[in-house]
């Protein structure tokens, strides 16, 4: 008789411990925060660990691996890391030329207003392409700056509405970026599946 009640216990113990996967790892703690909660809201149980480096490892069950994966790409989470400005302009070198400093600086300005723009309510990620011509000062014909804003929003997020505001915030960024010079576009994710 002992037998299989020590069996049954030794089924039952392995039954309860479910296999995990790391879903992310290297995050810092408010990303891997912002993971947790997505996943939980949804029925989907984590848990975070310490990782190297004051980082954090997201991981969940075996079974749950693909939903999570999928859910985390719709909700655009964890979210990518950018270089502000002060990032972008560290020396490397002694000298740098002008072009690679202006080449950094529009670099690091379109990735801040990216960043801003990620931040509103329904937009999963942005990405800021800026354009500032070299103008010869004694030129007749000025070449005007011009950005490209490509927002990609939830699937259950209308952000049509928000354009104008994005539109002028690029602006008031930009120095002598004409209203009319920014172009927005807007992609939205595809819905989730159903389950069956």
């Amino acid at each position: 008789m002992k037998t299989p009640i020590a069996a049954i216990c030794a089924m039952l113990l392995l039954a309860g411990c479910e296999k995990e996967m790391t879903l992310h790892s290297g995050l810092e703690e408010l990303q891997a925060n912002l993971v947790m909660a997505a996943l939980q809201d949804e029925g989907i149980s984590c848990r975070k660990t310490p990782g190297e480096e004051g980082t954090w490892n997201v991981t969940v069950s075996d079974a749950k691996f693909a939903d999570a994966v999928n859910l985390l790409e719709r909700k655009g989470l964890p979210r990518r890391a950018r270089q502000g400005i002060g990032e972008v302009f560290k020396k490397t070198g002694m000298i740098s030329s002008p072009s690679e400093e202006r080449i950094r600086f529009m670099d690091a300005l379109a990735q801040d207003i990216a960043k801003t723009i990620s931040m509103i309510d329904g937009v999963v990620d942005a990405r800021v392409h800026v354009v500032l011509p070299e103008n010869d000062p004694f030129a007749r014909n000025v070449r005007p700056s011009s950005a490209a804003v490509a927002i990609r929003s939830r699937w259950d997020a209308d952000v049509t509405d928000i354009i104008p505001s994005v539109k002028g915030l690029v602006k008031n960024a930009i120095e002598g970026l004409s209203y009319d010079k920014i172009m927005v576009t807007v992609f939205r994710d595809a819905p989730p599946k159903q389950k069956k």
